[in-house]
């Protein structure tokens, strides 16, 4: 059961990136949407006021109040604080029914306000998705049939009248769907330029920038739950030789098949990354130094085994590793990554192919 717990803390931590980078999404979708809100209502508005209109402007400018009360308890009254694609649902819903209360009220299927069920439909299949905006849609088709039988009556039924309403409302469907489109080749776009700005290219593993992340956000657990963090830094023994020797080829796939090793010897809850190089760096949480001890073993004899063939020759390598542990050793991350990174580079002055803690008796003959 504690094995399952852990699982569930590093995908819940794998997914927190994402659910950022979609927090910061919302955040421009509704700026976007209050402005587009405030468009539609200036656009009826000023329609009323257009010379020759022989409209219901009460009616309609009431429509238009209830509608700038709905923006402004949704933005301005902080009624609704979070961002939630739940609430541009409902924004959408209400532009829609705003748009056919004027429409109806302003020559039903021969308004020329007709065309403002375009703001909805292209935000909708923008943000909200094929299927939302799929709904809309077909809420907005069928208001707009209830509009043109409103306006022909019986005559609406007939075949040839009945294809040209629908053959009118196409477009809309057509910029739905090519929108919807133009939408999802974006979000693989940005998931894409997320993934090659987290990851690094030869292993696959996260980079850097996203291990600091996570670190820190592991540290700061550790400390308000009274846990320890322990973080393990690995490097080849003799990579470099394997370049020189046989080439870059086949020192990246010592690399690649480290990198397996390693991620064979740890749990899910742990987090890998290279460091650069033939270096890694590995985060174990809820790990105090005696289980990070034993860990770090695991993986040094799991690669000490691990051989290839390539060229005629064997490839094989080993690996120096240090540790550190919060709070023990560390007060905050920076120092906890650096005692990591001493502690492995006296595993290499001792002769390499081995494990060395940072605690305070090496640190005082560092």
């Amino acid at each position: 059961m504690l094995t399952d717990n852990r699982d569930n803390e590093a995908a819940f931590a794998a997914s927190d990136r994402s659910i950022k980078a979609d927090q910061v999404e919302l955040k421009g979708f509704n700026r976007t949407l209050a402005e587009i809100e405030w468009l539609l209502l200036v656009l009826i508005l000023v329609y009323l006021v257009v010379p020759g209109t022989d409209v219901d402007a009460f009616a309609i400018s009431m429509a238009c109040i209830a509608f700038g009360a709905l923006i402004i308890a949704f933005r301005y009254l902080n009624l609704f604080t979070s961002e939630a694609r739940w609430k541009l649902t409902v924004e959408t819903v209400g532009m829609i029914a705003l748009t056919a209360f004027a429409i109806w009220h302003t020559g039903k299927a021969d308004s020329p306000l007709v065309n403002l069920y375009l703001l909805p439909i292209v935000f909708s299949a923008l943000t909200l998705g094929k299927y939302m905006t799929l709904a809309q849609v077909a809420l907005i088709m069928a208001l707009y049939l209830h509009a043109a039988h409103g306006l022909l009556g019986d005559a609406f039924f007939a075949y040839e009248t009945f294809s040209n309403t629908m053959f009118n409302f196409a477009p809309f469907v057509l910029v739905a769907y090519l929108t919807a489109l133009l939408a999802a080749d974006m979000s693989f776009a940005r998931r894409f330029l997320q993934y090659l700005a987290e990851t690094d290219e030869l292993t696959g593993l996260p980079n850097m920038r996203v291990f600091y992340a996570d670190l820190e956000r592991e540290r700061i657990r550790a400390a308000r739950e009274g846990s320890e963090l322990t973080v393990m830094m690995i490097d080849a023994d003799n990579l470099k030789a394997t370049n020189d020797r046989l080439g870059h080829e086949v020192g990246n796939e010592l690399i690649i098949r480290m990198v397996k090793t390693i991620q064979s010897a740890l749990r899910g809850s742990d987090l890998v990354a290279r460091y650069g190089g033939d270096e890694f760096t590995v985060m174990l949480p809820n790990t105090g130094i005696n289980a990070a001890l034993e860990v770090a073993e695991r993986v040094r004899r799991s690669i000490e085994h691990l051989s290839f063939d390539a060229m005629g020759e064997k490839v094989s390598t080993t690996v120096s590793i240090g540790l550190a542990t919060y709070p023990g050793m560390a007060a905050d991350s920076q120092e906890l990554l650096s005692q990591a990174d001493q502690a492995m580079y006296m595993s290499k002055r001792a002769g390499r192919n081995r494990v060395t803690p940072h605690t305070v008796e090496n640190l005082s003959t560092a």
